[in-house]
């Protein structure tokens, strides 16, 4: 793809590596504050740990049983497709061009220079990833629970156990992104094995399978032969299992060469998801024994493994799952905090020289502890786990639906800068598809529950319009570029 003069400065022309990195942070008025570890694999891991797509499916599954029963298989097919090959690689291309902690918010307030409304996105996920960190906690404590021989009475049984898990997730993210990273590859190899484990037993181990026409049954979901909306409504289902496509991004700061190695990494992870996660639907699928007890369960995946492999299997992959889950939580939670970090360091925020901080072993102390104090609060309302599930996935799905409209027109201007990651000739047809199945997404997600969806994330973009004028006259709405390294 031909390059057009940026408004952005372009890369130094070094070698790839930290020298590169920190000269163009330089460039854009910041100086190297984290420490820039990340490989390849590590940024990989960021996101795929963050997606946990075989540990997720594992609790989230039960979005498609309960809009369109097995025939979800479907609308995760042609959703998930959608989300990885449209959304997915768009905010690559633009994580390429702006290899940034705070990901969406960065690009969106450099292509636009409209700091208001990057700092909209910026806190739409900034609320998406505190959600998702709660959200996570609270869905883990009954198995974590479980292990000890504790078992739940009703939902608030389960606070004290997810503010354990919000607390040591906070712990480790305070010891250090390296102390992060060790978990977040042991959490990509808790996923492989879950993969590999499911899909091989699925596979080898002898039970009664369902013929491939069963993936058509709508398990009483339909009337009268009406499948279309069903079949859009399961579609959530990817937006909850495939989701964090600019985690890598987050970390930008603390990847080496990151213009090139932070899109592979989530397009790797973004792809490889996607594929595996419509072999594990399938095979999980295929395995229904008795479909009217799956379709009532509160936990359908492990019932399905149950009955057709037995609960000794069932088990260790839960263990495993969990472990997945826990590593997922506390990337969700780095990648939230260089957020709110990354608009500190712009003084876009109150308090902004606070939230700024960072300790001796660079890391944002005080925007850590903030975002932990955050999802506490959020757990405190934990009964209200699927609501803020789909809280979880309409800020998301937003703050994307914005920065494609945005990055589309920053391609089309040729306001981009010189960036190594992009899809030549195609890359307006993926942003204009990406556009389109941003707007789709997020009508559903209202649509399933307007209520508490739709009027919960107008409370959200309320709210970050009271907090964004809460930040000092002298400082509010001035350009990223004029607040850079000047606090």
């Amino acid at each position: 793809m031909s390059t057009q003069p940026p408004t952005e400065p372009d890369r130094p022309l070094l070698d790839s590596g930290a020298d590169t990195d920190s000269a163009y942070l330089e460039k854009l008025g910041y100086k190297q504050e984290l420490n820039r570890t990340l490989g390849l694999f590590s940024a990989f891991g960021v996101q795929f740990t963050s997606i946990a797509i075989a540990s997720g499916i594992f609790t989230t599954l039960i979005v498609g049983f309960g809009f369109f029963g097995p025939a979800s298989f479907w609308s995760f097919l042609v959703g998930g497709g959608l989300q990885v090959f449209t959304v997915g690689l768009a905010v690559a291309q633009l994580v390429s061009a702006y290899p940034l902690a705070g990901g969406v918010y960065q690009i969106t307030g450099r292509i636009t220079g409209k700091p208001w409304l990057a700092w909209q996105t910026g806190w739409w996920l900034l609320i998406a990833h505190t959600v998702a960190v709660t959200t996570v906690a609270v869905s883990i404590a009954p198995f974590v629970a479980g292990w000890f021989g504790v078992t739940f009475e009703d939902n608030t049984d389960a606070l004290p156990w997810a503010l354990g898990l919000i607390v040591l997730g906070t712990v480790i993210n305070i010891a250090g992104v390296k102390v992060a990273a060790v978990l977040n590859n042991i959490g990509v190899v808790a996923e492989v094995l879950c993969v590999v484990a499911l899909v091989a037993v699925l596979l080898i181990v002898k039970h009664p399978t369902q013929p491939l026409s069963f993936l058509s049954e709508s398990g009483g979901t339909t009337t009268d032969g009406n499948w279309f909306v069903p079949f859009l409504l399961a579609m959530i289902l990817p937006a909850y299992a495939i989701s964090s496509f600019d985690a890598t991004g987050n970390a930008s700061e603390e990847t080496k060469d990151a213009a090139r190695k932070a899109p592979m990494a989530s397009v790797m992870a973004n792809v490889s998801s996607y594929v595996v996660g419509i072999f594990m639907v399938a095979l999980i699928m295929l395995a229904i024994q008795d479909l009217p007890a799956v379709m009532e369960s509160t936990t359908p995946v492990k019932l399905i493994l149950d009955t057709a492999v037995g609960t000794a299997f069932a088990n260790i992959f839960e263990a495993v799952a969990i472990v997945a889950l826990f590593a997922a939580l506390v990337m969700l939670q780095l990648t939230g905090i260089r957020v709110l970090w990354s608009q500190a360091r712009d003084g876009q925020i109150p308090a902004a020289s606070w939230l700024r901080k960072v300790s001796a072993q660079r890391i944002p102390i005080n925007a850590t502890l903030t975002i932990f104090a955050i999802s506490v609060v959020f757990a405190l309302w934990s009964s209200l786990l699927s609501v803020l599930a789909a809280m979880t996935a309409l800020a998301w799905g937003m703050a994307y639906g914005v920065v494609v409209v945005v990055g589309f027109y920053g391609l089309i201007k040729r306001k981009l800068p010189s960036h190594p990651w992009h899809y030549g000739i195609v890359s307006p047809v993926i942003f204009i598809l990406a556009i389109a199945w941003s707007v789709v997404l997020c009508a559903l997600l209202i649509y399933s529950d307007p209520t508490h969806v739709g009027l919960g994330m107008l409370l959200v973009i309320a709210s970050g319009a009271v907090i964004y004028m809460l930040i000092p006259k002298s400082r509010r709405g001035k350009s990223i570029d004029t607040q850079a390294g000047h606090l």
